[in-house]
């Protein structure tokens, strides 16, 4: 079946939305912005929950959130189900509408009537299993580059020694801006998880294939390192095409060595974090480094704690049983 992302969402039929839902709905984005939430965090629980009262309008007669029962709720999750998405994302749904009556809930003054969540005993569904992680040699990630390079396609390659150097997030990489790019090793600040702001590293082979991207891309008025369009129709790209950007190197990999590789951009991350941690990298030789230990991959990958930065690398539990006895 396939997956629709947002298929209740209609922004005309959301004018006709129930005028207590989009009340409580702008109240909440408030609250959050208040919290200090990233942009993009308040977007994503504006736009689950307003896709929630499309729904609503349509199949449930507009009711008011705060007089909805559990039925309905389970109701819509049904549905959402039905349409293909996925367990991660309607839990990602629930959990913002969760988390909409239960500022409801604590709010005295302007819900007082409010004061029992009927989302809070609706369970969310099972996750699906992981997707495997793909980690690629530093070869391959040459390998790519090389290709790239041969076919002048500069910015892709930029974008791809870029990843690979920082461990930046997709997120993060899209976020970097152009001015200032050849003269640091050091991006301007981005903003990762959870509000941390931060700057992703870089070394000589990526500043280089800047210059060579920046030769040809010339002058414009545009601020983000990644552009589409030609002449006047020349623009920022979406966050979109970095992933897109990312499919299509897989089959470069492919042709090259017979290999389907379903790489995605997080395996930039993962493998730049591996290739670090095991004296693979192609930085490490510029930074006189065997390789990088762990808690100076936690700094580099931004994460809270070790164990989730232990998380990014590959098991190694095999080979060290192999190495103890002999194998």
């Amino acid at each position: 079946m396939t997956k629709k992302r947002n298929s209740f969402y209609n922004p005309v039929i959301y004018e006709l939305v129930h005028k207590e839902n989009k009340a409580i709905l702008s109240d909440y984005v408030l609250e959050l912005k208040s919290k200090r939430k990233s942009e993009k965090t308040i977007y994503q629980y504006a736009a689950d929950i307003k896709m929630f009262f499309c729904w609503a309008y349509k199949e449930i007669d507009n009711k008011p959130i705060l007089r909805m029962k559990k039925r309905d709720f389970r109701r819509f999750f049904l549905e959402l189900q039905e349409n293909g998405a996925s367990s991660a994302r309607i839990n990602r749904v629930q959990c913002s509408i969760r988390n909409l009556l239960e500022f409801a809930t604590q709010d005295d003054d302007e819900y007082d009537e409010y004061d029992i969540n009927a989302m809070k005993s609706i369970k969310g569904l099972q996750k699906e299993e992981v997707r495997e992680i793909h980690f690629l040699t530093d070869e391959q990630i040459t390998l790519i580059l090389d290709k790239l390079v041969e076919k002048k396609k500069y910015q892709k390659a930029l974008y791809v020694s870029l990843s690979y150097d920082s461990a930046g997030r997709r997120n993060e990489v899209y976020q970097v801006l152009k001015n200032g790019f050849l003269e640091n090793k050091r991006t301007n600040l981005v903003q990762g998880k959870r509000g941390k702001k931060f700057q992703l590293m870089y070394l000589s082979r990526t500043r280089e294939l800047a210059r060579m991207y920046f030769d040809q891309r010339g002058e414009d008025n545009i601020d983000s390192l990644w552009i589409v369009g030609k002449g006047d129709k020349r623009r920022a790209a979406k966050y979109e095409t970095l992933y897109n950007w990312t499919v299509s190197f897989r089959k470069i990999l492919e042709e090259a060595t017979g290999e389907n590789i379903e790489m995605n951009p997080h395996s930039f991350r993962h493998s730049s974090l591996e290739n670090y941690e095991n004296g693979s990298h192609h930085s490490l030789k510029e930074l006189g480094k065997d390789k990088l230990e762990l808690k100076v991959l936690k700094v580099l990958a931004n994460h809270s704690d070790l164990s989730t930065t232990q998380s990014y690398l590959k098991n190694k539990d095999e080979e060290l049983l192999n190495e103890a006895f002999g194998l």
